[in-house]
């Protein structure tokens, strides 16, 4: 019988049919095993994430050493090209930083372009210690060449990539005290400013990125120093 009432009823029973398969279909409630498992799942993703911020810090960090490395071996072909040219020779070709016979002048022998290559050498091969000895000498029979400040600024990267930030420091406000105009004054603040973060003089930290912008504003290293996380 196709009543109306009949139609009510079919509808009922399609209704209650649906409603019984999608409680058939709801997941389960939330129990011990469920919750452990979604704070293991949180523990991992967290982890990832540790580790995707380190893996982008190191990739930041080579990016920076890559840089570092092009600057010392375009200031040592510089070098070499000033050097033949003072002796009537010509601009010789592209070949590796320090690897020639400049590697193996002893310290104090030779030129000025001599004694530097051979300490800036050392310095990028990581030889800081007699990279210190031979900019000491360079300053010591070239206190007026034209690298002298770039040769004391180099002595205090020695002392800082030792991590003594107390002796580096002292050296780094030699390029500021005797060389004011020396190009390398705003990376010698920049240092001084890490420096004395990484001993905890946070006041001495400020001074110097404070002297640092308002000496050199546009400088590279005012822009590094934006990233510096002082207290």
């Amino acid at each position: 019988m196709n009543t109306p009432l009949a139609n009510l009823i079919f509808k009922i029973l399609a209704v209650a049919a649906t409603l019984g398969i999608l409680a058939a279909c709801a997941p389960p409630p939330m129990t011990s095993t469920s919750s452990n498992l979604t704070l293991e799942m949180r523990r991992v993703q967290s982890s990832l994430d540790r580790q995707e911020q380190a893996i982008q810090d190191l990739s930041r960090q080579v990016t920076a050493m890559d840089s570092r490395l092009q600057r010392q071996a375009e200031e040592i072909e510089q070098l070499r090209q000033t050097s033949t040219l003072s002796q009537g020779g010509s601009p010789p070709g592209p070949e590796p930083a320090a690897t020639g016979a400049v590697a193996n002048i002893l310290p104090g022998v030779g030129s000025p372009t001599e004694v530097y290559l051979q300490a800036f050498g050392d310095y990028a091969s990581g030889r800081y210690q007699a990279a210190i000895r031979g900019f000491e000498t360079f300053q010591q029979r070239f206190p007026n060449n034209s690298y002298a400040s770039n040769a004391q600024f180099w002595l205090g990267d020695c002392y800082f990539n030792q991590q003594q930030y107390a002796q580096a420091i002292l050296e780094f406000q030699k390029v500021l005290n005797n060389y004011p105009n020396a190009p390398k004054n705003p990376d010698a603040l920049l240092k001084i400013a890490i420096a004395n973060l990484q001993l905890g003089a946070t006041a001495e930290a400020h001074q110097a990125v404070d002297t640092l912008n308002q000496r050199y504003p546009q400088s590279t290293a005012a822009q590094k120093a934006q990233e510096l996380t002082i207290p």
